[in-house]
């Protein structure tokens, strides 16, 4: 099984996103990877993700967005995690602002992670006090535990 706490970095988690708007959002959020070093040309990786929820939203619904690409910027997995309360406009399939949002970035070389990834997210998000958690969550920290605690029960 992957553990999804992995992936997380405390730096690559922003618990009061600024951004308003999607394409702000998913700005915001690549920022976070390139100023943590986890990639080398955050430009490309954004006009990439951009390109990709034009294909269709990652707005999954229940308040959850889950943008994500597999491009050859990059050589392993990344994940940056961000939350507003109030919510972004994220095109989501429930017309809903999106709260939790997942930004995943793998390598074109390992599709195989990339989807395992995205399944044990929805898996996790479909758990009520899961979600909860990552809701009222005060630090960075927190957020990872989190993700262990539930990696944890279902072990």
């Amino acid at each position: 099984m992957v553990k999804l706490s992995q992936f997380l970095d405390p730096q690559c988690i922003k618990l009061g996103l600024e951004a308003k708007r999607k394409k702000d959002t998913i700005r915001e959020m690549v920022d976070l990877l390139f100023q943590a070093g986890k990639m080398k040309d955050s430009q490309r990786v954004q006009e990439e993700i951009i390109q990709r929820e034009k294909m269709g939203t990652t707005g999954i619904g229940g308040g959850i967005a889950m943008p994500h690409i597999m491009t050859d910027q990059i050589h392993q997995t990344i994940m940056a995690f961000g939350r507003k309360k109030e919510g972004v406009k994220f095109d989501s399939l429930d017309e809903q602002p999106a709260s939790l949002i997942f930004l995943l970035v793998g390598p074109k070389q390992d599709a195989r992670l990339h989807l395992k990834v995205l399944c044990g997210l929805s898996r996790f998000l479909h758990n009520p006090q899961f979600k909860k958690a990552l809701l009222e969550a005060q630090e960075n920290r927190e957020i990872i535990r989190i993700f262990q605690d539930q990696e944890e029960k279902e072990s």
